[in-house]
Parts: structure tokens; sequence; C-alpha cells
């Protein structure tokens, strides 16, 4: 029998009423994501024979993978190895002076002289890389892989040595890199340590301290001047110095709390007399007042353990070590956000490597142009496997872009400073990625730098499916698809199921856990089906630098925290969202600004928010002919908060006929105000029970039953 991560979630309130015709209760599980992991590298590693993918049979991997060495040539590296030797023997024979390559690219090379499909197989160890390597099309069909039983880990820097002691209790180290580079990431045995930021961050994580709160400015500067500068209060700033190096992490948005995104600025100037910060800004950020923020990146900031400075004209880097043992510590210099970039490299398979300790860059809003690195980098090269492997402690795991038929499976991603997976396209050029399949992956604690992130973020990619993945403790999203620029990376026939969420949207103000985008304003032919989402937050701070409390909806003022377990944005139209099970959210589901939505045969229970919000806002005065209404139907919806809101409609420009309800079951903490909807088609007005809204001729045929 396979084995199962064992969360599986079903609801009560579906058993008790068989006269519906809804489905079955829903029940969501998925593979224990490392045992599956273990699995997909054992039917990859080099020696495997072909027989071994049966291994998958059963799992949700099945029939995906082939066997992965049958009639090739497996080049062979090692650690121990040597460059001049044939690479050819998996281990060293000093008498025969020969035995595997030292390195990766003179392993491709010996692959390419020999042509046709071959191997590329890693000993297990420790692989210390300074440059992105580079496949190309003479490397299609290549496998580069594990040797079986053996876990190579690449690391994206060099390890640093020749620590000393310094009198103020720093530790010094030489580091010299290229000039035109810095350093991304410091990591300690394995942990990402702090780069010298004020305030300091706070010691038991709480992601409410260690921030500044940007001031009014006065006089005020126009809102589309906020990507260049912002405002702070009097004492906020310590005495910073010299500016070079210097930058601000700050989280902000349109308005004042607003907080759906955030970007780290290059600061310019600081102007203390009148209370401003200059920065290098982006047309596609804004901050305003109450914007949180810090400063990172300069000496003066070095005051606290865990924190460090890297001095780029010295060639030196300062730490100050949380653990006296500073020189028994394994200490990485991340400078790389791109291990391999395949490069019309069609084909290729990665498999059972461990990928760690690389550079942030990567899903920043600054420098738009360069977002696209990804510890692994797929570019214009169709049928990829990315499969079986660690990526950790990076700036994005994997990120496709411009190539067809993907196969992200099995990999366990997590502590990333923006994306987990990104599959998509180049703004300008906007090749599509379609028939991606992102499969069985455990995807954790993304965005840790760029909260306006995802575990999964898709867009410009059709026939795209999403299955079994397990995605924990997320900045902003767990899953985010479809368009952002319009029909340039429209998403169609997307497929969005079996996954399981656990508490995404920790970090911003508006987000959730399974986001759809339409900004192309035609029906997408998508499906969310059979999706379990549990935890969904929010963040967000008031002016004064004070925080609304977890959990917190109120539908009645603006700005105001929001969060969704699904929802779809930005006019996205034609999406089923099926057979999920949302518990311990906010708001459950969430249509804002599309047409013919439908929601049908989900579970919702103990929401501290709505369970059904619709909204115009994206999509108003916006009716295309094709248009017919969202529908909401045959749903079971515990009330659970005290607040007791079953559906909040908010469409006053489209009428009555934006959305309709039918057939749903309702119970838990009802009153007589559980039902807001706007246009005021209810006789008690806005606000109103079950029975008001089925007197104007709504939701016809639902019912509210007793509690269990």
């Amino acid at each position: 029998m396979r084995r199962r991560f064992g969360l599986i979630l079903s609801i009560l309130p579906v058993m008790l009423f068989p006269q519906f015709s809804n489905p079955a209760p829903v029940e969501t599980e998925i593979e224990a994501p490392e045992r599956l992991q273990t699995l997909v590298r054992e039917a990859t590693c080099a020696e495997a024979s072909a027989t071994l993918p049966a291994q998958l049979n059963g799992t949700s991997l099945s029939g995906v993978l082939s066997g992965s060495s049958g009639g090739r040539t497996i080049f062979y590296v090692s650690p121990d190895g040597k460059d001049t030797w044939s690479g050819l023997h998996p281990t060293a024979n000093q008498q025969a002076g020969d035995g595997p390559f030292a390195s990766i690219e003179r392993a491709r090379d010996a692959a390419r002289a020999k042509g046709g499909t071959n191997t590329i197989a890693l000993s297990k160890g420790d692989y210390y890389l300074t440059q992105p390597i580079v496949f190309d099309g003479r490397d299609t069909g290549l496998i580069l892989t594990a040797r079986c039983n053996d876990t190579p880990i690449l690391h994206g820097g060099p390890r640093v040595g020749n620590w000393a002691q310094q009198a103020d209790g720093r530790w010094t180290a030489p580091l010299k890199l290229p000039p035109a580079e810095g350093l991304g990431d410091l990591f300690v045995n394995g942990i990402r340590q702090t780069r010298a930021r004020f305030p300091n961050a706070p010691a038991d994580g709480d992601p409410r301290k260690g921030w500044l709160f940007a001031a009014k400015c006065e006089p005020a500067i126009d809102m589309w001047e906020g990507n260049t500068r912002f405002c702070f209060h009097a004492g906020d700033l310590p005495a910073v110095g010299d500016t070079s190096g210097l930058i601000v992490n700050i989280v902000g948005g349109y308005q004042p709390g607003s907080q759906w995104g955030n970007d780290t600025l290059p600061v310019v100037s600081i102007d203390d007399a009148g209370r401003t910060v200059h920065t290098k800004g982006t047309g596609y950020f804004f901050t305003a007042e109450g914007s949180r923020y810090f400063l990172a990146g300069a000496e003066a900031l070095l005051d606290a353990p865990g924190e460090w400075w890297y001095d780029l004209a010295a060639g030196q880097l300062h730490y100050i070590p949380v653990d006296p043992s500073l020189p028994n510590s394994v200490i990485i210099a991340g400078i790389l956000p791109t291990f391999f970039k395949l490069d019309g490299a069609s084909g290729m398979v990665v498999s059972g490597l461990e990928f760690r300790d690389g550079a942030p860059q990567g899903s920043g809003k600054f420098y738009t142009e360069t977002r696209g690195f990804g510890a692994i980098r797929i570019e214009h090269a169709d049928g990829v496997k990315i499969v079986g492997n660690r990526i950790e402690n990076v700036g994005v795991g994997v990120h496709v872009t411009e190539s067809k038929d993907a196969l992200i499976a099995g990999n366990v991603i997590s502590e990333v400073a923006g994306n987990g997976i990104y599959v998509g396209t180049n703004y300008g050029t906007f090749g599509k990625s379609n028939g991606a399949r992102i499969l069985a992956n455990h995807i954790h604690d993304i965005g840790k730098v760029y909260i306006e992130t995802a575990g999964i973020w898709f867009q410009a990619a059709d026939n795209v499916r999403i299955a079994d993945n397990l995605i924990e403790n997320t900045a902003q999203f767990g899953i985010a698809g479809g368009s952002i620029w319009g029909s340039n990376d429209a998403v169609y026939n997307a497929v969005i199921e079996h996954n399981v969420i656990h508490n995404a949207n920790q970090q911003t103000a508006d987000g959730g856990a399974i986001k759809m985008m339409g900004e192309q304003a035609d029906p997408l032919n998508s499906t969310i089906r059979s999706n379990l989402v549990t935890g969904t937050g929010h963040l967000m701070n008031r002016t004064d630098g004070t925080f609304w409390p977890p959990g917190y909806e109120n539908t009645s003022e603006w700005p105001s925290p929001i969060s969704w377990a699904i929802y779809t944005d930005g006019k996205a139209s034609g999406v089923r969202i099926e057979g999920n099970t949302l518990s311990g959210n906010v708001a459950a589901i969430g249509i804002n600004g599309g047409w013919s939505n439908l929601v049908t045969g989900n579970v919702i229970t103990h929401g501290s928010g709505a369970a059904f919000r619709v909204d115009d806002g994206t999509g108003r005065g916006w009716r295309p002919s094709w248009a017919r209404p969202n529908r909401i139907e045959e749903n079971v919806v515990s009330v659970d908060s005290d607040s007791g809101v079953v559906a909040h409609v908010n469409a006053p420009g489209h009428g009555p006929g934006y959305v309709q309800f039918a057939r749903n079951r309702y119970s838990g903490n009802l009153n007589d105000k559980s039902f807001r909807i706007y246009p005021e088609i209810m006789h008690s007005g806005g606000f109103g029970s079950l029975g008001d809204f089925q007197k104007a001729g709504a939701d016809n045929g639902s019912v509210v039953v007793p509690s269990e």
C-alpha cells in the first residue's frame, strides 16, 4: 500500500442531506512528499534499470517518468575527480591514473564531444559553483542525475574560511568577488543569516516586529512619485553615513495601508532635513503613508548576532556570529541566483540533486527585466524534466520561460527568497510555456525576501496541470496563475487539483491560497477542484504601525485586510471552482470582476470571514456579450465566526444578475445580517437573513440546517 500524507478532512454536513445531488464527501490526500521524492530518485538515478520507474505505480507520478540510463554512456563526476581523467569510471583508480571528472562542465563537454544522448552522474559530496553552468541545443536529451544512493549537493557560491576574530566581537574573512557582483546571502550550517539591518530582525520571528512605518509627506507628494521616495518620522532612522550598498525593503501599495506587495529598492540618498528617503524606484511599485520598511546593507547597521556586511571594495566579509564556535561552522557565500541554465536544451532531465545556498534575486520588481533567474532556469527548451531534487535557500527554485511541456515533479523546494516555481514568459517577447505539469512537489516557506510571490506562479501557459502538491507557509500565494498583461500572457485550460495548501498569505494585506487572474477579459475555461486549503491569513498594519488582528475581516471598511482561500481576480471568467475543502481560512471563495464562473460542491468550515465574497471591482461597468451570471450552487457552508457572514456581494453597477445562489446548505451562526448584498434587493436593505434573501427571489432551494 502506498504511503500517504495523513491529512484527510471529511465534513459531516455533507452526509446530512442525501436528497441533494451534491458530490460525495470531499477527501483530499497526497503522498508523503519526502517518501515520493525518494522513489523518484531511485527511479531516475544513474545506474537504475529501465524497469525501476515501476516503483512509482500507484502514486500520483505513475506513468510520467521513463527509464533513465538504457543505452547511454555515463560520464561520472566527483569532488575527488580530475578533469584530466576520462570520466568513464565512478571512482578513482590511482594506479591506472583514471576516474571521474571533477567538474560538471567537463562532463558536459565530454558528452557533447561523444554525441548522441548521454548521462552525467554526480557522486555524493559538495560542489561549490562560482558561475552558472549553461546547457544548450548540443545537450538535447542529456540526463544530469545522481549516482544511486548518493546525494550530490550543489552550492551557489564558495565556502568561506580563514576567519579572524576582531576586538569588537565581529569576525572577518577575505572574500574576493568580481567588481560587478555582490554577496547575495550568507549561510551558516545551512541557515540563511541576516544582512545588517535596522530595525533588527525580531529574535522570536514575529512578522509584526522589526519594522518602521512611512510617514505622511509634507508637503504631500503625488502617488506616482511614491516609487522613488517616501518620508519618515523624526527620530526613526539612525545615522547611516555612506549609503552605497544600502537598500530599503518596503511593503506597500497604492493607498495607505494597502500593502499588497513589496520590493528591495537601492537607496540613493537620505534627506534628514526633509525626512525623505530617495530610492531607485520602479514604475510598478508605490509607497504611501503607513508602508512598513526596514533598511539593510550598510556597515553602520551591523550590530546584532546573525548579521553580516560585505565590504566589496576591500573584499572582506564581516559577521557577528550566533554560535561562538564559528571556525567549525560550514559558511557559504551565496553569489549565484542561477546554478543551471537550460537554454534550448530540450528533453534534458535533472534529477536527484540538491541545490542550496544561492543568491536571492529573482522575484523583485526593481529592474523587472531581470526577474527570471531561478536556481534551475529553463528557457526555450521543450520537454524538460526536473524531478526528485531538493532546492533550498535560493532566490527562485525553478523558472521556466517560453518552454513547452515541462515536467516538474517530486521535488522539495523550501526557504526560497521569491517564487518556488515559476512557469511563464519574458516581458516583451511573450512566448508561451504551454503543457507544463507540476506534480507532487513539497513546496514550503516561500517568499523569505520578496513577499509578492507564490509557491507556484504561472502565466502565458495554456493546458497547465498543477496537481498533488503540498504547499505550506507562503508569504502571499500558494498557487497564482493567469494574466497580468492581458492577452500577451493569457492562460487557458488550466487544471489545479488535489493540492493541499496550508498557511498561505502570511505576509500581505491582500492575497490567498489559490488565485486565478484574467486580464485578457475572455473565458479561461479553467478548473480548480478537489483541493484542501487551511490556515490562509493576512498581515496588515495601520498607518500608526499597529496591526489588524489575525483573521480579521470587515467588509464595511477600507482599507482593510483581504484574504481568500480561493479567488478569481482581474476579470477572470469561465472558471469552475468545484469540490474543494476549505477550513480555517478568512474568506473562503471570492469572485472579483469576472463573469460565468461556477462555484459548486465545495465544503467550507471554520472561516473567520465571509464564505463567499463577490465584487465587481476589477470589472466595473464591463459586461461582454458572452457574459453569464456567476453561479454559487450546491455548496456546504458552516458559519463558525461570530459575524455570521455567509455572503458579501458588492456589485451595484451590475445589478442582481451578476451572481446567482442556489441549492446551498448552511449551518452555524447565521443571523439577520448573514447576507450582505448590494444592490439592495432585500426589503431589509443591504443586510438580511437567508429568508430575506429568498423573498427577494435569490438563493432558491438553499436551506439552513442544525449544526452538529
